[in-house]
């Protein structure tokens, strides 16, 4: 399926309220919890968000689109968006899955963060129901691995501005608890120890 047409099939997304139910789990495996620096991204990883894999297209497209779903929430955490941000993931989504997807994935995030706005301003908190139901969904479909893979890449967007906002790392420990996974989690991917974090992000900017 051409990465274009997957972004035509996505726009009913925005009006039909959550995404069609997963009905495939994919099974736990032990995790080494590693900064995000250090998390090595599993073939398995891109079989399942690349658009051109062989995992069943109605799931294949709600796990990218739910990892996009994310990824504009963490950009617009902090309340602006940096172009440092859109050029990693840019750059993340042209190493794991091409050209194309990089250009496709930019936009279809700039759309959900313009869809963000508009639906703040008619129905408060309609988005963040939108980033529940993406969570429950990858947390209830898969591993462990496999979620922490995907929590690294959202803590390298945070992490590409250098400018580490509380508000951030906050933002990235609401996403771990929807994908199913800890606040230590977050602690571990910013390399902070979790006994001193308190302190730690005294230095980051507010």
């Amino acid at each position: 399926m051409a990465f274009g047409k997957w972004i035509g099939s996505l726009k009913g997304l925005f009006n039909e309220g959550p995404m069609k139910e997963l009905t495939e789990e994919v099974a736990e495996k032990p995790q080494l919890k590693l900064s995000a620096e250090n998390v090595v991204f599993s073939n398995e990883f891109d079989q399942t968000f690349h658009v051109e894999s062989p995992v069943r297209e109605n799931m294949r497209n709600s796990f990218l689109f739910s990892m996009l779903v994310m990824a504009s929430h963490i950009v617009i955490a902090d309340g602006k968006v940096e172009p440092s941000e859109y050029k990693f993931l840019g750059d993340f989504l042209n190493k794991h899955f091409g050209e194309e997807a990089e250009v496709e994935g930019i936009d279809v995030v700039k759309k959900l963060i313009a869809k963000h706005e508009e639906l703040e301003a008619r129905k408060p908190m309609a988005f963040l129901q939108l980033i529940g139901d993406c969570g429950s969904q990858i947390a209830n479909s898969l591993s462990e691995d496999l979620r922490y893979q995907m929590l690294s890449m959202l803590t390298m967007i945070v992490k590409s501005d250098e400018n580490v906002s509380n508000q951030e790392v906050e933002t990235l420990k609401e996403v771990a608890m929807y994908i199913g996974m800890k606040a230590t989690d977050v602690d571990a991917l910013m390399n902070l120890d979790p006994e001193k974090a308190k302190d730690e992000w005294q230095w980051m900017k507010q």
